[in-house]
């Protein structure tokens, strides 16, 4: 390697004190990462995503010049600066340093392309003219290509930069240490004999759209990541014939981490399953049988009543597309951490019975809480992770997808929130690879009336990357309003519908699935549920809402009681503690009382669901239970109250909160005869009076500051249900749900509440104006997929940009770790960015003490407590 003249290298082992252990030949690299290309493209669904990118299908001899491009990725890397790096800090010879200073590879692959005299007799050794030849896409394709560090890279600055980067490395006797020239000469050769298909004259020019070009980068940023990893290709330290060895490398890795899906969709296309074989005997509802018809299209949005089955059903869509080979993997895209983790659980239960044996990996893609086929990691130095297994065994390379964020959605089938998805919607780095990896897939997107106007429209650009790209999407919701609905409908079509007016929006069917052919009804399998519900003028008072769970109770009655906010259910729980006759009435974990919110921590949070649906789920014990919690207590949970008590909220919302009421048939006797029919105790300010919250938020609802911003900001929706609950005492679910959705979310009932008074008014142009200025954001942050890949703006800094606005939470590190209320070790304390504002983001917990059961700590100057309450901001 150190020779008269340095062999260019692309990778090195070093050891602490900078020595070199192993290296690996530049061209070694270039081959070993054009082979991941090409197996890659060999991928059925991959295939399919660059042709319907492309607009055409793709040939031999384009896919041997993409390879090409692939296979240039690196080019940059023979600059004399790179090739610096082999030499330890300080020990470099003369010649190299001072005068070549260490530098990256990425701008400089551009920069050899500046309009320089020096630079030509470099660039003679590439064939630069005949792939000059293959259209006007090589350009911003080679971009694309060299900016495979997961941004695209800007346009090189004018005016003076480092000559020596690209000229040769001379001691001051006159000896050649290093010399670009014959190197990118050497790469020229090899990418002419290594695929002399792409140097055919003839043939179609590259595809130029600008989604294959964002595609393609993606792919690329994926070859590199696979052709990099010395797991499947180690070290060659020049020795040996790389290009025979590579395919069978680049192979082993598609293979061992699930990407190429043949083998386990020839499996299901031999011995088809049944519905009841994968859920548990199940025979299908009508939603779930219409996911197995042929031709819905891309884009379907099925919207059915909490509790109907929607996660079945859309797992049963994927195993339909996944056995006809229309996609070769599923994301499922949920709106919490909780809900994920919910899922996850029972989709991979169904891949076990899809698959008895060798089943394809099931990754939980969360964030420091990931999981492959129920094994987690142990996190290890310099963003490595070891698995339970033997490091080298296979089992343990095959959860690769599972070893980071960035790699989630290259899981055969992965369970995470709507964030890993949304990623690929904006400009931060590695959104390429994530778009391409998803392209693959079955998106399956649930809650999706959850997403505030800022996530909206992300995920509609999503969308529309993912369906240019052939992708497969389905939308879920219990509660989708039809201006949201049509939205979403209108991606990828070349005529826009407009939302229906309010009356024509309230006779759409329900339960309904919308395909390529129209909106549609679906038969419901759900018993009509009435429900009475009635307001209750103590939103204020914890006491009387603690009265009235207790005399609930005491007829033997579940009651749950849900909240807006942390705070206004602490206050009920400690109102209950002091007036219950029978502590064992509160819902407990490890026999502590305690309630279900989102201020626990990360070990305690399974704890917390899975007590709450021993106590409260279908199989529940005789006798009363009193729960008491917040938001978290909407989603995924499976709860059968018989008195739902809530806090007033926007009907959507409201909605799924009373799909917690009587979500199982039970006989007769199993409930308190006052609470045979479901009865939903619905909570307001004073004289029912939402007035005084268009200018201080209280319990959740009204607009924090003068900007919108809040839990529920709009008053418009929650005072059209409030006057809906009066209206209608008695309603029937799911036959109602479309009207109430419609009657407190449509256009033209929020103009009827603007009609209450100019303050109304006010606050209809404040959220109007707030929810213009995200959509604003949105597109400015957003990936500009409409664009070619090298007119793509510039990437700013990660940091600026999040899925979801304002929101910078943290999470806390104990290490040693005490242990927790409920005999969990406190490892991971998620805490809000509310909470901790002022103090610095690298605050880790401080002063930690442990006094009846709590655990006490400090951030900075200000103090917590973590008990069977939650987290308390308690001092400062």
């Amino acid at each position: 390697m150190f020779g008269e003249q340095c062999a260019a290298f692309g990778k090195l082992e070093q050891a602490k004190d900078g020595a070199v252990t192993a290296w690996h030949p530049l061209v070694d690299h270039l081959i070993d990462v054009a082979a991941c290309f090409e197996r890659l493209c060999q991928c059925r669904s991959i295939r399919r995503a660059l042709e319907q990118a492309a607009g055409r299908a793709l040939t031999p001899r384009d896919l041997a010049r993409l390879t090409v491009l692939v296979f240039l990725h690196d080019l940059g890397k023979a600059n004399s600066g790179f090739q610096s790096r082999r030499w330890p800090a300080g020990k470099a010879p003369k010649g190299w340093l001072p005068s070549v200073p260490p530098i990256g590879h990425g701008p400089q692959a551009l920069d050899l392309f500046r309009d320089e005299p020096f630079l030509a007799p470099l660039l003679n050794g590439l064939p630069l003219e005949a792939i000059e030849s293959w259209g006007e896409a090589v350009i911003p394709l080679f971009r694309a290509s060299v900016s495979h560090h997961g941004r695209p890279l800007p346009e090189p600055e004018p005016g003076d930069w480092p000559r020596a980067n690209w000229k040769p490395v001379i001691t001051p006797n006159g000896t050649t240490l290093y010399d670009p020239a014959p190197v990118l000469a050497e790469i020229g050769r090899r990418a002419c004999e290594l695929y002399p298909d792409a140097f055919v004259s003839g043939g179609d020019r590259l595809p130029d759209t600008p989604v294959f070009g964002h595609l393609f980068a993606g792919l690329v940023q994926l070859a590199d990541w696979l052709g990099s990893d010395t797991a499947f290709f180690p070290l060659s330290n020049g020795i040996g014939d790389r290009a025979s060895d590579a395919a069978v490398f680049a192979d082993q890795a598609v293979a061992t981490l699930g990407l190429d899906a043949a083998g386990w969709q020839r499996r299901l296309a031999v011995d088809p399953p049944g519905f009841a074989t994968v859920f548990d005997g199940h025979p299908p509802y009508p939603i779930q049988a219409a996911m197995a018809e042929l031709d819905l299209g891309p884009l379907l949005v099925l919207e059915s009543e909490t509790g109907s089955g929607k996660t079945e059903a859309a797992l049963w869509r994927f195993v339909h597309l996944f056995r006809r080979g229309e996609v070769d993997s599923l994301y499922f895209a949920l709106p919490t951490r909780v809900s994920a983790s919910q899922v996850y659980e029972r989709i991979r239960k169904a891949v076990d019975r899809l698959w008895p044996t060798e089943a394809p990996v099931t990754v939980r893609a969360l964030p420091g809480y990931a999981s492959a086929d129920g094994q987690e990691p142990k996190a290890l130095p310099d963003f490595k992770v070891l698995w339970p297994d033997d490091p080298g065994d296979m089992e343990a390379h095959r959860r690769w997808a599972a070893e980071s964020p960035k790699r989630f959605l290259a899981a055969p089938i992965a369970v995470g929130t709507i964030d890993q998805a949304l990623f690929a919607a904006l400009q931060v780095r590695h959104a390429h690879l994530r778009q391409a990896l998803l392209a693959r897939s079955l998106l399956v997107v649930d809650e999706v009336h959850a997403s505030d106007p800022y996530m909206t429209v992300l995920l509609e650009r999503l969308l529309q990357a993912h369906l240019g790209c052939g992708g497969q999407a389905l939308l879920l919701s219990a509660t989708l309003g039809s201006s949201a609905r049509t939205r979403y409908l209108n991606i990828g079509r070349a005529a826009k519908s407009s939302p229906p007016i309010f009356d024509v929006a309230c006779q759409a069917p329900y339960p309904a699935l919308s395909d390529r052919a129209g909106l549609r009804r679906i038969d419901s399998t759900a018993c009509p549920k009435t429900v009475v519900w009635s307001l209750q003028d103590c939103i204020d008072d914890p006491d009387t809402i603690a009265r009235l769970a207790i005399e609930a109770a005491a007829t033997g009655a579940k009651v749950l009681i849900v909240r807006n906010t942390v705070p206004a259910a602490l206050a009920v729980f400690q109102a209950l503690e002091a007036q219950i006759p029978e502590s064992a009435w509160l819902f407990a974990v490890n026999g502590r009382p305690t309630l279900h919110h989102s201020r626990f921590s990360r070990e305690d949070r399974p704890l917390l669901d899975q007590a709450i649906e021993q106590q409260l789920g279908k199989r529940r014990p005789s006798g009363p239970l009193i729960v008491v919690g917040t938001q978290t207590l909407e989603q995924s949970l499976d709860l059968d109250a018989d008195l739902l008590i809530t806090d007033l909220c926007p009907m959507d919302v409201l909605l799924q909160r009373i799909g917690r009421l009587h979500r199982h048939a039970r006989p007769l006797d199993e409930r308190p005869s006052d609470y045979r029919t479901p009865r939903v105790l619905v909570l307001t300010p004073p004289s029912h009076d939402l007035s005084p919250m268009l200018t201080t938020s209280r319990h959740g609802l009204g607009p924090f500051r003068d900007g919108g911003d809040g839990i529920y900001p709009d008053l418009r929706t929650v005072e059209a249900t409030r006057r809906l609950i009066v209206e209608r005492p008695t309603i029937v679910i799911p036959e109602d749900n479309r009207t109430l959705v419609e009657s407190a979310t449509h256009p033209e009932r929020l103009l009827e509440m603007e009609s209450l008074g100019e303050a109304w008014q006010s606050l209809g142009n404040k959220i109007e104006g707030r929810e213009g200025a995200e959509r604003s954001i949105a597109h400015l942050q957003g990936l500009e997929i409409d664009k070619p890949f090298d007119e793509q703006q510039g990437f700013p800094t990660d940091l600026d940009i999040a899925t979801r606005l304002g929101v910078r939470d943290r999470l806390l590190t104990f290490d040693p770790a005490p242990i927790g209320p409920f005999g969990q070790p406190l490892k991971h304390l998620p805490v809000r960015h509310f909470l901790v504002i002022g103090i610095a983001p690298d605050a880790q917990p401080s002063s930690i003490e442990i006094q009846d059961g709590a655990i006490l700590f400090s951030l900075e100057s200000v103090r917590f407590r973590y008990s069977r309450l939650g987290l308390e901001k308690i001092d400062g």
